[in-house]
């Protein structure tokens, strides 16, 4: 039975230059932030996984941990991670020990494909597909004036993308132009979803969703804060356009309660931050039970953008088999992150608005050390 022989923790971080921040309707950033949890067994295979936020909290989650898993067998990560929670449950767990529990469940998953010589897919349900439908992530509230709407826009345009999500949520006159130059530069039959990122309170939500319904939107996403659970069941049942949340949830309890209140349309729970493969497979069955659309939420590097491949490649095809109304997606984040961008020796490939499973072991990816040295911060 291969052991848990060590394990390591990087932080990354990617700071913007001067001018160059990003960000959304609650404000801008300077900088990408995660880190990489290393596992090695026994037997000398190596895996490896994503933590989503501040690397130098992540750290301390880490450092508190490790000892439960060292020496424990590679398939033991569950009753390990019941441990830790059930010794942790004064904090909750909407913070960084569930980042941390992610990255090192990734991880595991990816030392065990490797030491079968499959790939993460195999391991979680078999693969259903290697050519995953990318929407474009994009439309961010920017600084630079080299990097607006308007460029963006058309960087997602120029490619065959199933569609394109941009950021709103700075009140009403601002969504509707943002909106309306989107549709433009998309055209009519391209997918346009919105992301409000929580901003807005139930009544400003449904103002939103009715004046830019004629738009054609796929999706609002995060229209409410996360802890506003009756809110957001009352949007969706008054909105004309679906509603999409998951990003800012944590773990199969926050997803109980949006799944069974009926709050959402669309499913989306975040690898890197929810815990990892096993508790969004958690969440899948419960989407699924519920006969509601999945859409896995992706932002942040390229080990967590891979590891979603591998998940949605894993996901059973339901209710509908040969002809869904709509594919299954993957969010491909656009904006300016060398985490993303640089961090691989192989980059994901991006082909006619496809990503390409990565065809090897694991999950199929390779970091580059280089990188990871320019960029680590602890």
């Amino acid at each position: 039975m291969p052991t848990i022989r060590r394990l390591s923790f990087i932080g990354l971080e990617y700071a913007f230059a001067p001018g160059k921040a990003y960000g959304m309707s609650r404000g801008g950033g300077f900088r990408r932030q995660g880190g990489l949890v290393e596992v090695e067994t026994d037997a000398g295979v190596k895996g490896v996984g994503e933590a989503f936020g501040n690397p130098f909290v992540t750290r301390e989650y880490f450092r508190m941990i490790e000892p439960f898993f060292v020496g424990r067998s590679v398939f033991d990560f569950e009753h390990i991670e019941a441990r830790i929670r059930n010794a942790m449950y004064h904090l909750g767990v909407g913070n960084q020990l569930t980042a941390c529990l992610a990255g090192i469940n990734v991880a595991l998953f990816d030392a065990i494909a490797r030491g079968f010589g499959v790939r993460v897919c195999d391991l979680i349900g078999g693969c259903r597909t290697t050519r995953i439908p990318a929407y474009a992530s994009t439309g961010f509230f920017s600084d630079d004036p080299e990097r607006q709407l308007s460029h963006m826009l058309a960087e997602a345009a120029a490619h065959p993308y199933a569609g394109a999500k941009i950021k709103i949520g700075r009140g009403l006159k601002s969504d509707v132009g943002r909106v309306r130059a989107a549709r433009e530069a998309l055209g009519p039959d391209r997918l346009l979803m919105v992301d409000i990122n929580g901003a807005y309170t139930v009544d400003v939500a449904l103002e939103c969703a009715r004046a830019i319904a004629p738009f054609d939107i796929h999706w609002i996403e995060e229209p409410l804060p996360p802890g506003d659970f009756e809110g957001y069941a009352e949007l969706r049942a008054r909105s004309p356009i679906p509603i999409a949340a998951g990003e800012a949830h944590h773990t199969i309890r926050d997803f109980r309660a949006l799944i069974d209140g009926r709050c959402l349309d669309i499913v989306q729970p975040s690898i890197p931050g929810v815990g990892g493969i096993t508790e969004a497979k958690r969440i899948a069955t419960l989407a699924l039970a519920a006969n509601l659309r999945l859409a896995p939420h992706v932002w942040g590097g390229a080990v967590g953008l891979a590891a979603a491949c591998h998940f949605i490649a894993a996901q059973p095809a339901s209710p509908h088999v040969d002809h869904p109304p709509h594919p299954q997606m993957l969010e491909y984040d656009m904006s300016d992150n060398a985490l993303r961008t640089q961090l691989l020796e192989t980059p994901l490939e991006l082909k006619e608005g496809h990503v390409l499973l990565p065809p090897g072991p694991g999950l199929g990816v390779e970091i580059d050390p280089a990188t990871v040295e320019r960029y680590r911060v602890c």
